[in-house]
């Protein structure tokens, strides 16, 4: 919706000479995810619950189908970023090996880098009926989430099937944020009912949330075509909130 010309800003504020620390802007570095001493993948990322985001990573890409499989979680900050090393059995390194991301992905930029299309489909299964969450809950998700609403960031919400607040993810990338939700309930034997992200769908997040066994992914702004036609075939529960304005449930099995 358009502003009208009294709520149009009258000016343009100068901040070229204030520090960028000053600023209060969202922080991002970048992040690598390493098996042993193989390098996996680097992201740009929010440099903040670093453990729950390798794990959720690593379980959302496949790599790990047990968090057994991680024995150990080193957090190495080097000269511009930090690498995050997670101590695997060898045959996990192996896969790493052969699964490395042949580019580096920035924090929006989700699946770029992955070498052959199948990869970017791998770990896609039906789940189980499930019954969408009420409206009620819905409403709680998106109260909760202009609570913890923070300028440059997204943030992913997660809910049991009563309505119960469960955990967030927070990251400047929408992915990462989903990854750290993920992580948080692997570490905790918690598994959400709904999951809220503030932001539009891709693939990948609903790739993430199938991998995870979440019934119900929940997205503020309208998801991609191929967003809907997968999660259709998962049966996974899709909803857009179109920004709090309407509810829509545009896949589903039940």
């Amino acid at each position: 919706m358009a502003r009208s010309d009294e709520q149009r800003p009258a000016i343009l504020e100068d901040a070229t000479a204030t520090p960028a620390d000053v600023l209060s802007g969202p922080v991002e570095q970048p992040i690598t995810l390493a098996f042993n001493d193989t390098a996996y993948a680097s992201v740009l990322a929010s440099p903040e619950a670093l453990e729950h985001w390798a794990l959720g990573f690593a379980w959302s890409e496949g790599m790990i189908t047990r968090t057994a499989q991680v024995r150990d979680i080193h957090i190495d900050r080097l000269r511009h970023g930090v690498r995050v090393r997670l101590t695997v059995p060898s045959h996990v390194e192996q896969l790493a090996a052969e699964r490395r991301r042949v580019t580096t992905s920035a924090s929006s930029c989700g699946r770029c880098g992955s070498a052959e299309e199948a990869q970017m489909l791998e770990g896609l299964k039906r789940l189980p009926p499930s019954s969408p969450p009420s409206v009620a809950h819905l409403n709680a998700a998106l109260e909760w989430l202009e609570e913890l609403a923070s300028p440059g960031m997204h943030m992913a919400l997660a809910l049991d099937e009563h309505g119960k607040r469960l955990g967030t993810g927070r990251d400047i990338g929408r992915h990462n944020a989903l990854d750290k939700l993920i992580g948080a309930g692997l570490r905790e034997g918690r598994r959400p009912a709904l999951v809220l992200i503030s932001s539009r769908c891709s693939l990948e997040l609903v790739q993430k949330a199938v991998r995870a066994d979440i019934p119900t992914l929940a997205t503020l702004s309208l998801p991609s075509n191929l967003a809907v036609d997968i999660a259709r075939l998962c049966a996974l529960n899709l909803i857009c909130c179109h920004r709090g304005r309407r509810l829509t449930l545009l896949s589903g099995n039940f």
